[in-house]
């Protein structure tokens, strides 16, 4: 009777092993697999954000030429948080500076930095707020119909707002 339970007990301990061999294997191929999968995710994702950086490019120029004069100057930066193309329009005269956040794609203003140009004083803050996505102390999505509206008193919080909100 003793010899019989240590016989079933190393049988039992055998199929034991037999089990735990191949439930390590399985689990080794599915890790293999899912890291194959990750990488192949990881390049549909980058060149998905390089060709929606390229058509944002496109846009970008595009819109400028039609709304704005040649003296000012542009910079594109797709937001991949946002899915939005954002334009960052300059224009600097002999009267002041202004400063842009627009979509390239819909038109609309998100941000606006005006500083007027006056003699003796040198430049003279007009107008600076920077709309905040209605979740911007939450995780971004996509902007949402309602806004936050953030006044700023100098060129580089605008800056600071602008690159924390819609150029990261």
């Amino acid at each position: 009777m003793k010899n019989t339970t240590i016989v079933l007990l190393i049988v039992f301990v055998g199929v034991l092993s037999l089990l735990l061999y191949s439930q390590t294997a399985a689990l080794r191929e599915q890790r293999r697999q899912v890291q194959e999968m990750n990488a192949k995710l990881e390049s549909i994702s980058k060149t998905t954000s390089l060709d929606l950086q390229g058509k944002c490019a496109k846009q970008a120029q595009e819109a400028f030429k039609l709304r704005y004069p040649e003296r000012a100057s542009f910079e594109n930066h797709y937001n991949t948080k946002l899915d939005k193309c954002f334009m960052q329009v300059a224009y600097v005269d002999k009267y002041g500076v202004s400063v842009d956040i627009i979509d390239a794609f819909e038109g609309k203003n998100y941000a606006v930095y005006t500083a007027v140009f006056e003699k003796g004083k040198g430049s003279q803050l007009a107008l600076c707020n920077v709309k905040l996505p209605s979740d911007a102390h939450g995780e971004f999505t996509k902007l949402l119909p309602s806004f936050e509206t953030k006044e700023c008193v100098s060129r580089s919080q605008f800056d600071a707002l602008v690159n924390k909100y819609y150029m990261e």
